[in-house]
């Protein structure tokens, strides 16, 4: 019996019209963080501090309730976050919910605490979210699944990681 390689591969699932659900959650994070950061900057003139704030505005929502979005939806909802992404339907949806959950709790405790702490939990989300984007790059090249979800999560998979990282590194507060 001979099976090529794409025999193997799980089939992306058939593309439906995306749920409100699939379709913010997975942004609740970066629509939370600009709403947030300017009514923050339109309600009290620049200081020297808006660099730092800015910052954990960033960990509060880019990674806390971003995190906690992504894990309501991949847990509750992950059939139907799967077809948003094109893939079929997975039991790692509830795995990856988990790791989602885990890292925006993580999140929402670390920006109560010292930049230290800001710093681990940037550490742990770019690496997932990097991972998850190479995986995301690999399903578009290989299966050419251009899913909205497959395709604009790359925004937050890949520039959310960079801005978060040199946003520490030129904005935190030292510890």
């Amino acid at each position: 019996m001979t099976s090529s390689t794409s025999e193997n591969r799980t089939a992306p699932a058939t593309q439906t019209k995306p749920s409100v659900v699939s379709g913010v959650l997975p942004f609740i994070g970066v629509i939370l963080f600009v709403i947030a950061t300017a009514v923050q900057f339109a309600q009290r003139p620049a200081t020297g501090e808006w660099e730092a704030t800015l910052v954990l505005n960033a960990i509060t929502y880019l990674i806390g309730w971003a995190g906690i979005g992504a894990g309501i939806a991949h847990i509750f909802f992950g059939r139907s976050i799967s077809r948003s992404i094109g893939f079929g339907s997975s039991p790692f949806e509830l795995e990856v919910g988990f790791a989602n959950l885990a890292m925006g709790v993580v999140a929402i405790l670390a920006a109560n605490h010292g930049s230290d702490y800001w710093w681990a939990i940037i550490l742990v989300s770019a690496i997932y979210r990097v991972g998850c984007g190479v995986g995301h790059v690999i399903s578009i090249v290989r299966d050419r699944n251009l899913a909205v979800n497959n395709t604009a999560i790359l925004f937050i998979d890949f520039v959310v990681p960079a801005f978060l990282v040199v946003a520490y590194s030129l904005w935190a507060p030292v510890a």
